[in-house]
């Protein structure tokens, strides 16, 4: 066994001897950033060894740690392997800092009809009201007589309580994201938002993409119990914060979720094998139950838990969400839907009908694969503007910068492009005043050291604009290849939704210019915020709204990309800046000569 204290937090713990400073870390809850879940391949888990003895994976350090960091003691955290007593210091930029939670939502079309109802009678006897009111008993009741109050789920009585508690009715929404959780108490008498709390995902610490998790999962034999007792906890903490000053936990009889697929079966404990056993998986298309007992969320033990319904592996119940809250499919107007997380999710529709895809995109938006990229963390560099050859930023929170996160990079490049510092190849003016020759590549100097929190300089490298340019075609070749199966063009779409934290905070008009979005010329903008949770909202205060989002599951087809020869076209033509001159026919005349 040995002893390891992480700094500056003071967490420490003991352990066995040989385990890796990251599989330490989440054995005793400290946070530290692994995008990649520990497979070496991300770089982002640097930590200083200030006292013990390891021994590293060479390859790995190589590549991602420099000759000078080395001297230092800097290693991967999740590529060595303690052999004594340690001390290890986790720096800024590997720490799981305070992130940026999209918590606002909106919805339309509100309607209140609960599932779950509340009735009071007074001097009653349950017997006696059961056999009059022909009411099912799905509970072992404290109490039979006196003044009542019946919790019901149609004709079921979940639940009976002494006295009129018909003031205390809540439910509760979750927006189950992979990185972070949204939870919203809601009254369900009036339908009125009560309160609000958001966090990390405790299952972060098993890596920080959602692929990271299912080799997690696959790879030891209680992978799955960790990453559901993880989520459950993190969720069970939001309810103490969201009940505080207004009830207790057995006031909250219903819960919805609204997850993508993945997450939604790590919650509910699903066997995701079925998942990967081969290209074409077969869901079932239909909200999950399952009793809150059982998941281990601390509201009241009778209640049940919905989990919005997926459309395929990687289109889930969280799109469906999106969905639901926009009306894309409930509305005559033909609208674009677009949530860029992870992954991007793409839907088309209008009445009655609906196509949706993912693209792989998600990653270098959120600091994957990016030098000094982040997800939209505190001290991450969030806008960008270069005026008369000065840089100017904005950071999240009250910090010195110390990276840039997805908003900060689409405003980073397009403002490189709008100033011919990076030309429509998407390559680096190398004789640009800021441009330089970094570690084997070029780089242009966003923040220079003295200006940071970490002393070092924040650079926007060669390759990360070449991993940008990949990750933004990805999205425009899907838009345009569903749009073209669909037999329109760009011109015909009348709406455009923005949905999800990332697409809430960039900036439209540089998203176009860099060729994420093509040119809608006739479409309204909606950056709806936390769609997931707004669908998880209605889907909990309105029965036929729970119904819908069903129907909606069922009524979207799907569309595979990855064997597709259109998207293959789109993509290279979107591997230019802005792309293909048909789907960007303002942006060529003002930037491209």
């Amino acid at each position: 066994m040995v002893n390891v204290i992480f700094l500056p937090s003071g967490k420490r713990g003991e352990v066995e001897e040989g385990k890796t400073i990251l599989e330490i870390a989440q054995d005793i809850g400290e946070g530290i950033r692994s995008l990649c879940g520990g497979k070496g391949s991300c770089g982002k888990c640097k930590v200083i060894v200030r006292k013990g003895s390891y021994e590293i994976n060479p390859e790995p350090h190589e590549k991602f740690v420099s000759r000078k960091e080395r001297d230092e003691g800097v290693v991967l955290a999740c590529q060595t392997y303690l052999k004594g007593d340690a001390e290890v210091f986790i720096p800024p930029e590997t720490r799981l800092e305070k992130q940026q939670i999209l918590k606002d939502f909106i919805v339309s079309g509100k309607e209140l009809q609960p599932v779950i109802r509340k009735e009071f009678y007074r001097d009653a006897f349950l017997p006696e009201l059961i056999s009059q009111k022909g009411y099912r008993l799905g509970c072992e009741p404290e109490v039979e007589e006196g003044d009542l109050t019946l919790v019901l789920r149609d004709n079921e009585i979940m639940c009976v309580e002494e006295g009129d508690t018909r003031d205390e009715f809540y439910g509760l929404a979750i927006d189950i994201g992979t990185t972070t959780l949204v939870t919203a108490l809601v009254d369900m008498n009036s339908g009125s938002v009560v309160n609000i709390a958001s966090d990390y995902n405790g299952q972060i610490i098993y890596g920080e993409e959602v692929l990271s998790r299912v080799e997690f999962v696959f790879g030891r034999k209680d992978g799955m119990e960790l990453l559901q007792k993880a989520v459950v906890d993190s969720i069970n903490k939001l309810i103490e914060r969201l009940l505080e000053g207004y009830s207790s936990p057995d006031r909250i009889y219903d819960v919805v979720c609204a997850g993508n697929t993945l997450m939604t079966h790590f919650f509910l404990k699903k066997d995701i094998n079925y998942l990967f056993r081969s290209s074409k998986v077969q869901i079932e298309k239909k909200g999950y139950y399952a009793y809150a007992k059982d998941l281990g969320l601390k509201v009241n033990q009778n209640a049940m838990v919905f989990a919005l319904p997926p459309v395929g592996r990687y289109v889930g119940g969280d799109i469906v969400g999106d969905v639901l809250a926009s009306g894309v499919v409930d509305t005559p107007r033909l609208s674009l839907m677009v949530d860029l997380g992870t992954n991007g999710e793409i839907v088309l529709g209008s009445e009655g009908w609906a196509i949706s895809t993912s693209v792989a995109s998600g990653p270098a938006f959120e600091g994957y694969e990016i030098k000094h990229g982040s997800r939209a963390v505190e001290g991450a560099i969030d806008h960008v503007e270069i005026a008369n050859g000065e840089v100017r930023y904005t950071v999240i929170g009250d910090k010195k910068p110390r990276s840039i996160c997805g908003s900060g990079l689409i405003d980073l490049l397009a403002e490189l492009f709008k100033n011919g510092i990076v030309d429509f190849q998407g390559n680096l003016d190398r004789k640009h005043p800021r441009v330089r020759k970094g570690e084997g590549d070029y780089e242009f100097v966003v923040v220079d050291g003295e200006e940071t929190e970490t002393g070092k300089d924040i650079v926007f490298t060669q390759t990360d604009i070449d991993t940008l340019v990949k990750s933004k075609a990805a999205v425009c070749a899907g838009i345009a290849v569903l749009i073209k199966k669909a037999g329109l063009t760009p011109a015909d779409i009348e709406r455009f939704y923005i949905a999800g934290g990332f697409g809430y905070y960039i900036n439209f008009e540089n998203a176009v210019t860099i060729g994420l979005f093509p040119e809608l010329p006739n479409a309204e903008v909606v950056q709806m915020g936390n769609g997931a949770l707004a669908g998880a909202y209605l889907a909990l205060t309105s029965k036929r709204k729970r119904e819908l989002a069903e129907t909606m599951a069922r009524l979207m087809t799907y569309f595979d990309l990855s064997v597709d020869a259109d998207f293959m076209e789109e993509y290279n033509a979107a591997l230019a800046l802005p792309g293909r001159y048909e789907l960007f026919p303002t942006i060529y005349p003002k930037y491209i000569s």
